[in-house]
């Protein structure tokens, strides 16, 4: 039972690169992050709202359906003269592997952005918390561990392009959850978006992004969306080697208030590993305008 769930910590559930005692440890990630972009950058700035709270499930399917993962994020924005704009948010993650081992974080996150040309906007963003580690089978001693953890992020937006560049793990913190020590490697995120809108209220949408992890294959993302009047957006989007997936949004608007509701089935077309990679995500949104 110990070498099982050994395995599963350090071969299904996370990307790891083994060299031999040391282990690394990177987060699985939502495919459909665009629906919370601080998923990807702690210096994400909406141009709207004065508070938003976004939360997520993602679950696996067959085999590793006891593979899942879950966020919570509450932010509150606070505009001064000149159109800076201040970001305060909370941000909470966890992911189960399988019935005995997760790994809940939680962090506090500050985002600014600033005027810097015309129709041109800087941002950058920091968050410090705690990452976490609990390990409890039937058979074992339960452990777990709690470490600090903290991520930056900087970038460039202005009415219908976006490109920015974030580090993740910046404190390069280790721990010792079973026999191999794990190290929490930094990584870097390099992501731009785009947009196309028309008088007739349909919007066209693209996404890139490009997640940099040492020693360990690099994940390469790719997404265009249409929508229509901020009520209904149908996507597509792949990853390579992990699939194809289909995705829609849709939102209610009251009082100047917008509900959005998130579906993003991950195919396993494409995929390396079929069984692995299809699941489903659901997002939820509030915002408060």
């Amino acid at each position: 039972m110990r070498t099982l769930f050994s395995f599963i910590l350090v071969s299904v559930a996370i990307p790891i690169g083994v060299f031999g005692q040391s282990n690394y440890y990177f987060p699985n990630y939502f495919t459909a992050y665009y629906q919370n972009m601080a998923q990807i950058t702690p210096a994400h700035v909406s141009e709207e709202g004065k508070a938003e709270f976004t939360s997520g499930y993602k679950s696996l399917s067959g085999a590793f359906r006891k593979i899942s993962s879950y966020y919570f994020t509450g932010a509150r924005y606070f505009s001064k003269e000149n159109d800076r704009i201040h970001v305060a948010r909370i941000q909470f993650y966890n992911e189960h592997e399988g019935s005995y081992i997760s790994s809940p974080r939680v962090y506090a996150n500050y985002a600014y952005q600033i005027p810097i040309g015309n129709n041109l906007n800087l941002f950058s963003g920091v968050s410090l918390g705690m990452a976490s580690l609990y390990y409890s089978a039937p058979t074992t001693t339960q452990s777990s561990f709690i470490i600090p953890d903290g991520s930056v992020g900087l970038g460039l937006k202005s009415d219908w392009f976006e490109m920015g560049t974030s580090a993740f793990q910046i404190l390069n913190e280790t721990f010792v959850p079973v026999a191999n020590l794990v190290t929490m490697k930094r990584y870097y995120h390099f992501y731009a978006s785009a947009q196309k809108e028309w008088p007739s209220e349909w919007k066209l949408k693209g996404y890139v992004l490009s997640r940099n992890m040492p020693d360990v294959a690099q994940e390469y993302f790719g997404a265009v969306s249409i929508s229509y009047s901020q009520q209904l957006t149908l996507g597509t989007s792949m990853k390579y080697g992990a699939g194809v997936s289909m995705f829609a949004m849709f939102g209610l608007e009251s009082n100047e208030d917008r509900l959005q509701l998130m579906l993003n089935y991950n195919s396993p077309f494409f995929s390396l590993i079929p069984a692995y990679q299809s699941n489903l995500e659901i997002g939820l949104s509030y915002r408060m305008n």
